[in-house]
C-alpha cells in the first residue's frame, strides 16, 4: 500500500492524494482559504499530510522575475516542509520537473498505453539559464525541448539568435502561454485571464502572423518583448478585439505546427496534450479538425494538475511493478 501526497504551488495551488496509483483526492487552496488564485496549498497540507502518508511530493515552477509570487511560494513551502518533518514523511522535490508532470497527468491519465505527449505553457522548470516552455515526450522520455531566457535578461547567457543545441531549441523568445498572457493584459483583462481574449477574437479580423517559422521551429515574434519586469505588445497599433484575433489565430497556427512536430518525432498517433494553453478550447478544435491523430486533452491542464502529475510520477517510479498506469477514468468509473 502506497499513499502519495502531491502538492502544486505554482498557480491555484492544489493537493492530491494518490493511493496505489488511483488518483483518490484532488481540491485546490482557493476552495477552503476563499483566496482566487491561491498559490500557498498549506489549509491542505495541514488538513492531509498524516503519520500514513508514505511521500509528499511538491512541485512549483520558476518565479524568480516575481519577488512578491516567489517571497509567496517560498513561505508556504517552508510551513508544509515543517508539516512534513513534524509528521516524519519523506519529501521529494519535483521543482525541476515541470513539464513532466504535467505530461504525467496527462499520459497516465489518458486511454493510451502508448503516446506523444505535448507540454505547451507559460513557463516551467528553469535550467542553468533558460525556462523551459516547450516539451515533447515520447510517453515519459522528452524528446524536445524549447528553451528560453525571455524573463532573465540580466541572466541571459544567450547573445546572438536562436540555435539548437542536442536536439533542443534556444532562445529569447517568449513562449506561447505567455505570449497570449501579454496580449490579454495589452487588451485590459487580467493576464490570467486569457479566456477572455480567445472570446474577444471572434470580434475581430486581420492577419499578422505573430509566431513565425524560423529556425527550423515556430517561434514569437519579436512584436513581444520584454520591458523590464513586464510585457507589452510592440507591433501596430490595432483595436484590442483585431489584436485578440491575431494571437488567437496565430496559436492556433503554432498549435498544429507543434502538434504535427509531436507525432512526427515520436511516430504515434496517439497524442496527449498539457499545459496551461491548452484550455484554449478553440485551438483544441482546430487541432482535431485539422489534424489525423488520437487526441487527449488534459482535463486539468493548468499548473493545478502538477500536484496529480508528481504523485503519479513518484508512484510508478518507486512503488509500482508494473508498467501499465491504473487509468483515472476506471478509478472514477
Amino acid at each position: 500500500m502506497a499513499k502519495i501526497v502531491g502538492i502544486n504551488l505554482a498557480k491555484n495551488g492544489s493537493l492530491a492524494i494518490v493511493q496505489d496509483g488511483k488518483l483518490e483526492f484532488y481540491l485546490e487552496e482557493e476552495r477552503v482559504s476563499r483566496v482566487k488564485r491561491d498559490i500557498s496549498a498549506k489549509t491542505l497540507a495541514s488538513k492531509y499530510i498524516d503519520s500514513s502518508v508514505d511521500v509528499v511530493t511538491i512541485c512549483d515552477c520558476f518565479t524568480r522575475y516575481n519577488k512578491r509570487t516567489h517571497r509567496e511560494r517560498t513561505e508556504a513551502k517552508n510551513i508544509i516542509l515543517k508539516i512534513v518533518r513534524d509528521k516524519g514523511v519523506r519529501f521529494v522535490d519535483y521543482r525541476n520537473r515541470h513539464h513532466e508532470c504535467h505530461a504525467a497527468n496527462a499520459l497516465y491519465n489518458s486511454p493510451f498505453d502508448d503516446a506523444a505527449v505535448l507540454v505547451m505553457d507559460g513557463k516551467g522548470s528553469w535550467f542553468e539559464g533558460y525556462c523551459e516552455t516547450e516539451s515533447i515526450f515520447d510517453n515519459l522520455t522528452p524528446v524536445f525541448k524549447h528553451y528560453s531566457t525571455f524573463y532573465c535578461e540580466e541572466e541571459s547567457k544567450l547573445e546572438g539568435p536562436p540555435h539548437w543545441n542536442d536536439g533542443n531549441l534556444y532562445s529569447n523568445r517568449t513562449s506561447i502561454g505567455q505570449a497570449f498572457r501579454r496580449v490579454s493584459r495589452y487588451c485590459g483583462f487580467d493576464e490570467i485571464e486569457a479566456g477572455k481574449t480567445m472570446g474577444l477574437s471572434a470580434y475581430g479580423r486581420g492577419d499578422i502572423n505573430l509566431f513565425n517559422e524560423e529556425y527550423g521551429h515556430s517561434l514569437c515574434s519579436t512584436q513581444l518583448r520584454p520591458d523590464g519586469n513586464t510585457t507589452e505588445y510592440y507591433g501596430p497599433k490595432i483595436p484590442k478585439e483585431d489584436l485578440a484575433f491575431n494571437i488567437q489565430k496565430s496559436a492556433e497556427r503554432h498549435a498544429l505546427f507543434m502538434v504535427r512536430k509531436a507525432s512526427e518525432l515520436t511516430n504515434k498517433k496517439n497524442v496527449c496534450v498539457s499545459g496551461g494553453f491548452f484550455l484554449n478550447c478553440v485551438s483544441n478544435y482546430s487541432i482535431l479538425k485539422n489534424i489525423d491523430i488520437n487526441l487527449y486533452v488534459d482535463p486539468i491542464a493548468y499548473d493545478g494538475g502538477l500536484a496529480i502529475g508528481s504523485a503519479l510520477i513518484e508512484y510508478y517510479e518507486h512503488f509500482c511493478d508494473t508498467p501499465r498506469p491504473i487509468r483515472l477514468s476506471t478509478v472514477l468509473a
